[in-house]
């Protein structure tokens, strides 16, 4: 990740922070989806780094349809991490 023009290094770590745990939990989003979230090491410990990442998001809006549900609990705390690092690098940047 290039830093642009004019954009300082903690803009760019702030946005770099953001999208990492954005990352983190898509992909633990599609472990639970494809089932993949009970089988072995690697998907416990990103289940692990992505709960407390998932802040208040999960429960916030219920609906009846378990993968949907899934959708909206880690998808809006993705959304709000990348949102959050942006910001946060355009104030800093």
């Amino acid at each position: 990740m290039a830093a642009k023009k004019g954009q300082s290094g903690v803009a760019v770590l702030f946005q770099g922070v953001g999208f990492l745990f954005a990352a983190l939990l898509v992909l633990h989003l599609l472990f639970l989806l494809t089932g993949f979230a009970g089988e072995g090491q690697l998907a416990s410990s990103v289940a692990q780094a992505a709960e407390p990442l998932a802040l208040f998001f999960p429960g916030l809006l219920t609906v009846d349809v378990p993968a949907l549900q899934v959708l909206l609990d880690y998808g809006l705390a993705a959304c709000f991490w990348v949102l959050l690092g942006g910001v946060l690098g355009r104030v800093f940047g």
